[in-house]
């Protein structure tokens, strides 16, 4: 199965990752370029942190090399984590307006090993998942490595609609839902309080396992409460600090109800055994200290400045964003294609991922919605303003001309 495909659909039994030959917009492939290969682009392809405020590891290293508690992080810890750290994450969560206690949360590798886990655990080859149409293209990929049937729901500006997730439920007797409610990826939308409590309704009247990932919570002015806060007996609830501080720190927390800890802790001694104790403590230290609030701070200063120069730029062309959305959702007038304007993009040296990558439609559109042609615009890659602002431009540029289908991918 080749990571980040296309989907493809079938009548009556939802949505399965399609296999399709490698190319250059699948963000596994751009993710694993050299560095030869992109020294000279101007990368809006990948979701990450911008690099202004980014704390200073080599202090806390320092820090951490004078203190006997090193000597923990190189021996065997629980699968879940030692309790200290969770309960730093606890405390975290707090911010997030996501009640935990420390028993019910695991530290994981980062928010892909929590989507996993959760994944592996609650579901088995042949589930019908419900997604939205555009969806994260890690648990697109995740689909395809575990086999399950990805049913793609008909959403509005709030995100996916509760009656259309009903309709989906009888239709393709789903088994659970997966939900990024706030600074949804790719299209940054944020749901309301009241799409969140009546989405929880739905989802415990059907009786569905709610997968709910807010990794750009901590970057919302106004946290919203969590979907799986209303309905904590079905709801597992993922996030991480690499979207937040670094993407390097690899340290995901996730939220699970009581009843399923054990099959959630089995799949992740199955796969890492434990998380690196020492990603965790860099994290609990930077928690404990403020560092982390001080840093989400500065990197909000930073996100508004560059969606600011973003938006100033393509004024005129339908720029979806929000403060504090690590990117935009750039829809394309006729006749442009997502990929026509990525190869064309690419060729005047700036990455961006078309909405292929992220949809769930397969070939044809699914449950009466159609598929839009776009782009996501990710801020976070540009080393400075003065690059965000140049890789604007070109985009814009591009726009102001019709696409030329000839052009060969550079």
């Amino acid at each position: 199965m080749d990571d980040l495909g296309l989907t493809k659909g079938e009548i009556g039994r939802g949505t399965f990752v399609a296999r399709r030959e490698e190319d250059e917009f699948t963000l596994h492939t751009l993710h694993n370029k050299p560095d030869r290969d992109t020294t000279d682009c101007i990368r809006f392809d990948l979701n990450f942190p911008v690099p202004e405020g980014t704390p200073d590891l080599a202090a806390m290293l320092a820090d951490l090399s004078h203190r006997q508690a090193l000597d923990e992080m190189l021996r065997y810890q629980p699968t879940a984590g030692l309790m200290r750290h969770r309960r730093a994450a606890c405390r975290w969560l707090e911010r997030l307006n996501m009640p935990a206690a420390p028993e019910n949360l695991a530290i994981t590798t980062g928010a892909q090993h929590a989507l996993f886990a959760a994944l592996a655990s609650q579901l088995a080859p042949g589930d019908a998942l419900a997604v939205d149409g555009y969806t994260y293209p890690g648990l697109i990929n995740l689909a395809g490595v575990l086999h399950l049937r990805l049913v793609p729901v008909e959403g509005d500006g709030e995100g996916m609609r509760p009656d259309a997730l009903a309709k989906a439920a009888a239709r393709h007797r789903l088994k659970g839902v997966y939900l990024i409610p706030t600074l949804h990826n790719p299209t940054t939308i944020t749901m309301s309080r009241e799409r969140r409590q009546e989405l929880a309704e739905v989802i415990r009247r059907l009786d569905l396992s709610l997968i709910e990932d807010d990794v750009y919570g901590g970057m919302e002015q106004e946290a919203q409460t969590p979907i799986a806060a209303a309905a904590p007996e079905r709801g597992l609830y993922l996030t991480n600090l690499s979207k937040t501080l670094a993407p390097g720190l690899r340290l995901g927390f996730l939220v699970v109800p009581e009843g399923l800890r054990a099959a959630v802790e089995r799949v992740m001694a199955a796969s890492i055994w434990m998380n690196p104790p020492l990603m965790a403590e860099i994290g609990t230290r930077w928690i404990d200290d403020g560092t982390a609030d001080q840093v989400i701070v500065c990197k909000c200063r930073a996100v508004e400045k560059r969606m600011a120069i973003v938006a100033g730029k393509l004024a005129g062309y339908e720029l979806q964003y929000r403060p504090g959305s690590l990117q935009g959702w750039l829809r394309l007038p006729p006749p442009w294609t997502g990929e026509t304007y990525a190869r064309q993009a690419a060729a005047l040296g700036v990455q961006v991922i078309p909405s292929s990558n992220f949809s769930t439609f397969g070939v044809s559109s699914a449950n009466g919605q159609q598929p839009v042609e776009a782009v996501r615009i990710c801020i976070g890659p540009p080393k400075n303003e003065a690059e965000t602002s140049r890789g604007a431009e070109i985009l814009a540029a591009i726009l102001a001309k019709p696409p030329d289908r000839r052009e060969p991918f550079m």
